[in-house]
């Protein structure tokens, strides 16, 4: 056993002294290795080509002309390039790049920015990845690049999420981009952090972004619903001109939602803080509440406000928004059938616009002035001038798609700049790549050499290890012997301390065995002293029982005589209880009776909720009170209209108007319940359903133009099936986009869709032709995989501009 643990010891010692041999090669190695100047460049000098570098960029940080800097900022990069010195070619190209964005030359700023990003990888400089992200962020941002703009804002929250500006930069991005959603993403940290820290005017900042670009992107009900927010902020905390605006602001949402009422109470709430501030904006409200006023059905002070907005602007000498306003003035009368002060003011109009060169306003004009002509009778002069109309309309729309193109022009340049500067920089890294291999063969050749004399050593320190490997083997031999011989003397102690402990324990015994019998004897006086108590004991129990049967008698006699008054009491409540029963049975069976018909009354109301509101809002409803409108990404709008209906319905009765409507509509609705539409409204003879709401789905434009379909065949064979059908011929327009749908108000609900998509497809429907199905371009899109279709062109829509259309062949491909 001694010689297999001598060898256990052995080999252990022997691994540790390869392991140390291993160690001290590998180290060297290396230290050898860091010790070759790179790419044969001594320490010292390129510690001093790195000062260098630095103190360059130094001095163009500290002079100012852009001439001078950009020259001492270049040759402080190319030197950092020279010496492979990451850092200073990232604050170079940072540097560069931020000086070529304020002298306005994206593109040259964006080259050396992004040589700035492709070095980050090798510095590990938080600092500089936060600045090289943000310029490129922000350069992106100015060029109205979102979406990259927004990837480098990402990059700089990933590092840094806290930091505020680049949540509210990343948040305007999303929003310029349309992303509202991504938009309120990177909001949300701000507004909890502005809303904590009590910093309302951030927080109506923020709002002021929110609610600005719903209004922007015609989505009124979306921006109210931000202004409402900052409504409570300036209420409490803002000053009478914020208030002023704000109320201004909120007037103008609800002239859009064609909320006129309320919508003029707020103008007059904006012109009463007026009164205790100074407003610069007295043009805007007096033309806002006139506009109120007369949709209110007070046109004539609705007149009187407007030529006091007039009157403001002419007093400053401000004659862009004067044309704008003769036009407004000119198109009220004209509302309101004064028809000569429309001539007037339209002709004023026309002056303005023409001498400010406002094309847009100038077209208008015109088409107002032909609807003026047009009343007096003048058909010449109203075809003049509508022909002046569209001429001004064709060129505004070609001058916004010339400006649209330059823009998209630009944007893509930059685009292209960004995809070709990287890939000059990944060729340029390749270079880089390829000289540091070169340059490390030859110092690799030089080291083999250096590993070889390694190596020599190393087998040299290996003898000298076995040689010490033998005397650690002599010493542990003599080491095992001595405790051998210690065992052993331990053994002949152990022996004889076995015997003297024998000799203690046969003397134990004896002392417990006189103990043991000592112990005994007192048990027994003890066991008998136990017997005279327990005798005792039994004699007082005897007792104690005689007594307590004598006092359980008399206790029964007592108890016997309470139950028979309880049960006397008790057959005298059976009979008032069986008298109270049977009226409670007649009560009973009158509530039951009450109960039924509440019941039906409630399944009723139920019923005719079920046909006011979907099933989804009414639910709403019943449980909060209320039913909060939404946004819906997608939906698709269908509008039908009987041709003709103004002669048609000339010629009957209004009950058989309303019976001819009533059997063309019941079988829409069938048609659209099968289809899976939303009925919404009908207005006169136009007939409205939606698909994809309440209840989002992916099939609405398939299920939409299907219904059209089915509406347009049932009515050519109701036409034909029916020689007294009054109505023989419909137009369709169909359109697919974003839309707001819900209930606004307490009384009297109904169920709604408000947005550019309504509007649109009503326009769809009165460009269509007889039992044709119209569609716009977005629906085709969603449609075309099912159903044939046929192109009719770009076609311009009122208020609109150009818009593409297609027919539905009756015929689906599936």
């Amino acid at each position: 056993m001694l010689n297999n643990r001598f060898l256990l010891i052995a080999a252990k010692l022997r691994k540790i002294g390869k392991c140390a041999a291993q160690y001290l090669a590998f180290l060297s190695f290396f230290l050898l290795l860091f010790a070759v100047p790179l790419f044969g460049q001594g320490t010292e000098e390129h510690e001093q080509n790195t000062y260098e570098a630095d103190q360059l960029l130094e001095q163009a940080r500290k002079i100012s002309g852009n001439t001078e800097k950009t020259t001492l900022a270049l040759q402080s990069l190319t030197l950092s390039r020279e010496i492979r010195h990451n850092g200073g070619i990232i604050r170079a190209a940072l540097f560069l790049g931020n000086l070529h964005t304020n002298n306005g030359q994206p593109e040259v700023a964006l080259q050396f920015l992004l040589e700035a990003e492709s070095k980050l990888s090798n510095v590990g400089s938080i600092p500089l990845q936060l600045a090289v992200n943000r310029a490129l962020a922000d350069l992106f941002l100015e060029q109205k690049l979102y979406g990259a703009a927004r990837r480098y804002y990402k990059n700089i929250l990933a590092l840094e999420p806290d930091d505020l500006v680049a949540l509210e930069r990343a948040g305007d991005a999303s929003l310029f981009d349309l992303r509202f959603d991504s938009a309120a993403y990177f909001y949300k940290p701000l507004i909890n952090r502005f809303s904590n820290d009590g910093n309302n005017p951030r927080l109506v900042q923020i709002y002021q972004k929110l609610a600005a670009a719903y209004d922007q992107n015609r989505l009124p009900a979306k921006s109210l619903e931000y202004y409402r927010k900052i409504e409570f902020l300036i209420e409490h905390f803002g000053k009478n001109k914020e208030k002023a605006l704000l109320y201004n602001n909120l007037g103008r949402q609800l002239t859009l939602l064609k909320d006129f009422s309320a919508a003029l109470n707020y103008f007059k709430k904006a012109e009463l803080q007026c009164k205790y501030t100074t407003c610069n904006f007295y043009d805007i409200l007096y033309a806002n509440i006139g506009i109120a006023m007369h949709n209110t059905g007070d046109s004539k002070t609705g007149i009187e406000y407007l030529i006091k907005a007039l009157d403001t602007l002419k007093a400053h000498k401000d004659l862009v928004p004067v044309a704008n306003l003769e036009q407004l003035l000119a198109n009220v009368y004209l509302n309101s059938g004064d028809i000569y002060n429309a001539l007037h003011h339209n002709k004023l109009a026309i002056d303005y616009a023409q001498k400010t060169k406002q094309k847009n306003t100038l077209a208008n004009a015109y088409r107002t002035a032909a609807d003026v002509h047009y009343e007096l009778y003048d058909f010449e002069k109203a075809y003049d001038y509508y022909k002046k109309y569209l001429q001004e309309a064709d060129s505004v729309r070609v001058k916004d798609q010339d400006k649209i193109r330059n823009l998209e022009s630009q944007r893509a340049s930059l685009s292209a700049a960004e995809g070709q500067i990287k890939y000059l920089i990944t060729r340029q890294n390749f270079k880089e790549l390829e000289l540091a291999q070169s340059q490390f063969d030859r110092e690799r050749f030089a080291l083999l050499a250096q590993k070889a004399e390694l190596e020599k050593q190393q087998k040299i320190n290996q003898l000298e290890l076995l040689q010490k490997d033998q005397l650690v083997k002599v010493a542990e031999s003599k080491r095992l012997i001595l405790e051998k011989l210690q065992a052993e003397k331990d053994l002949r102690i152990a022996a004889q301390n076995l015997d003297v402990e024998k000799q203690s324990n046969i003397i134990a015994a004896l002392k417990r065995k006189d103990e043991l019998q000592r112990t005994e004897q007192k048990a027994d006086s003890i066991q008998r002293a136990q017997d005279f108590e327990i005798r005792q004991r039994d004699k007082n129990i005897a007792k104690l029982s005689e007594e307590r049967q004598n006092s359980f008698r008399r206790f029964a006699y007592f108890l016997g005589g309470i139950l028979l008054l309880i049960l006397g009491l008790l057959s005298a409540g059976w009979i008032l209880a069986r008298r109270a029963g049977k009226r409670l049975g007649k009560k009973n069976k009158q509530i039951q009776e009450q109960n039924h018909a509440l019941d039906e009354e409630r399944q009723k109301s139920e019923h005719l909720l079920l046909n006011i509101l979907p099933d989804e809002i009414a639910q709403e409803l019943k449980l909060h009170g209320t039913a909060v409108p939404k946004h819906y990404e997608s939906a698709t709008v269908l509008f039908t209209d009987f041709v003709n209906f103004t002669t048609l319905s000339a010629q009957l009765t209004p009950d058989a108007l309303i019976a001819a409507l009533n059997e063309c509509f019941l079988a829409f609705d069938e048609i659209a319940e099968r289809n899976g539409l939303e009925k919404i409204k009908t207005i006169g003879d136009a007939y409205m359903c939606v698909g994809g709401l309440p209840v989002p789905n992916k099939t609405h434009s398939e299920d939409a133009v299907r219904a059209a379909l089915e509406m347009v065949e049932w009515l050519e064979r109701y036409g034909k099936e029916s020689p007294t059908a009054i109505f023989r011929e419909m137009r369709v327009g169909i359109h697919t986009g974003q839309v707001v749908a819900g209930v606004i108000g307490k009384n009297k609900f109904a169920y709604d869709v408000w947005g550019d998509a309504v509007n649109l497809a009503a326009r769809l429907e009165e460009y269509g032709a007889s039992n044709r199905v119209n569609i716009s371009s977005a629906t085709y899109e969603a449609i075309k995989q099912h159903f044939k279709c046929e192109y009719r062109g770009i076609h311009d829509v009122r208020n609109k501009g150009a818009i593409s259309m297609y027919f539905v062949e009756g015929v689906t491909r599936e």
